[in-house]
């Protein structure tokens, strides 16, 4: 009996990690300004809301907020209801953040239309310079968003930023006819939405090297960002584990 119960606590425990990670799962802004979220292991898109009204720079997700920039007009940084999609501005720049915006652990980051690596203030807006990122920007472009290094994603090829100087450090090409901009790290995992071939891939941290995802078509991907909030899990789930906790106290009772 108590192997049992030890067998099948665990597998549902397993169960539960994986519910609350939610690790297939991010918020998707894209090029008309249209908000949700997609399955990234499928590409399916789940609308939130009646969308931004404009094309997002990019999605990044800092502590418990969600955060967005227009592409191609003045630096309002706003944030974003997860539950609704509407939006609230949080203060201004004088910086088009058309290069991308994305965040690390060490906060948010825009990439300016001069070039620029900026560390944004998520309280008020407000942009500081960090430095040139050095390369010159592609047609198809955007920062990371989660984890604990910041990338870019520019035309073909990956990049590592530094956040303190702004410089970007070649890690290696997409390969193939791969063109990534948006990406987001999830549970260990980066995510890229390949503009190139309409998909979701995955990206090697080490080589830049993008492995598609069979059957997750996306396209016109211009945000991507972790879930600021765990998807809850279902109650049966709990009702099962309640269950595995009253069988373990029988089984004790009985042995005593």
């Amino acid at each position: 009996m108590k192997r049992l119960f030890v067998g099948a606590t665990a597998v549902i425990a397993s169960f539960l990690s994986g519910s609350v990670l939610a690790d297939s799962f991010a918020y998707e802004g894209n090029g008309s300004g249209s908000f949700g979220t997609i399955d990234l292991n499928t590409g399916a898109f789940s609308p939130i809301g009646s969308g931004f009204g404009f094309t997002p720079a990019g999605l990044a997700t800092y502590g418990s907020t969600l955060y967005t920039a227009s592409y191609n007009s003045s630096g309002t940084l706003y944030s974003v209801n997860t539950t609704t999609g509407a939006l609230t501005s949080i203060g201004n720049s004088d910086i088009v953040y058309s290069g991308g915006i994305g965040s690390a652990s060490s906060g948010l980051y825009g990439v300016g239309s001069n070039g620029d690596l900026y560390s944004i203030n998520p309280a008020n807006g407000a942009a500081t310079a960090l430095g040139p990122i050095g390369v010159s920007i592609g047609s198809w472009r955007d920062l990371s968003s989660g984890g604990s290094q910041l990338y870019y994603g520019n035309g073909p090829d990956l990049f590592s930023m530094n956040t303190t100087t702004g410089a970007a450090t070649l890690v290696g090409a997409f390969t193939g006819p791969a063109t990534i901009g948006a990406m987001v790290y999830e549970n260990g995992t980066m995510y890229g939405g390949d503009q190139g071939r309409g998909l979701i891939d995955t990206i090697n941290l080490s080589t830049g090297v993008a492995t598609q995802i069979t059957g997750a078509a996306a396209s016109d991907v211009w945000g991507l960002a972790p879930l600021a909030t765990p998807v809850p899990l279902p109650a049966a789930a709990w009702l099962m584990m309640s269950g595995l906790d009253g069988l373990g106290l029988l089984a004790r009772r009985r042995k005593a």
